[in-house]
């Protein structure tokens, strides 16, 4: 018979780990900007945290976390049967489509500049909102709007506000860090989507 340390080992690494203050944890106090992102994303898609990590760790870029939750709660499926779909080379429209979501449900009314959602914006004007459903819209452009619809919600901030802080289509993350406290309440985006 063998005999293993292995439990005594794993507890005496807990046991060695710093808890920190748990309070300030719960707060999100001292979390990465990542981790930060991730918390309120899986607050505002009504998605355990645990289930968020699992996610993470399957090597998505966090902005598609969203996009992947936003499809999967739409669809009513599993967000790892998301994942799955990506992970085999699907684009976001191509995966949407086959959940009947499509270009329209992404769209996010913005008052001024649509930065680097300009050519998405362009062709949502070119038609009636009525034929959005045959646009195209790139993997950029849709982690982009969903996003964008994302922080406006649980920041509370205008469409047009989020827009602008990203820029050219900067690092989601370190958007969300930097319009954290600026929230309002006031001017969030409305309507259909996620």
């Amino acid at each position: 018979m063998r005999i293993t340390h292995r439990p005594l080992l794993a507890g005496a690494l807990l046991f060695l780990l710093p808890t920190g203050d748990a309070e300030g944890q719960q707060r999100g106090e001292g979390e990465s900007n990542e981790e930060a992102f991730l918390r309120a994303v899986g607050e505002h898609f009504g998605t355990p945290h645990r289930e968020i990590l699992v996610l993470a760790q399957w090597r998505l870029p966090a902005g598609e976390i969203p996009v992947v939750l936003c499809l999967a709660s739409g669809a009513g499926v599993s967000p790892d049967v998301v994942v799955a779909q990506r992970r085999r080379g699907g684009n976001w429209m191509e995966i949407a489509r086959g959940y009947s979501v499509n270009a329209g449900d992404f769209h996010v009314p913005i008052d001024g500049p649509t930065g680097f959602l300009r050519g998405a914006y362009e062709r949502f004007g070119a038609k009636p909102a009525s034929e959005w459903r045959d646009l195209l819209l790139s993997d950029d452009e849709v982690v982009g709007l969903v996003n964008v619809r994302f922080l406006s919600r649980s920041l509370g901030l205008p469409p047009g506000r989020v827009l602008s802080a990203l820029g050219d289509g900067g690092d989601i993350v370190a958007v969300f860090r930097q319009l954290k406290g600026a929230g309002g309440g006031a001017g969030t985006v409305a309507g259909r989507g996620c």
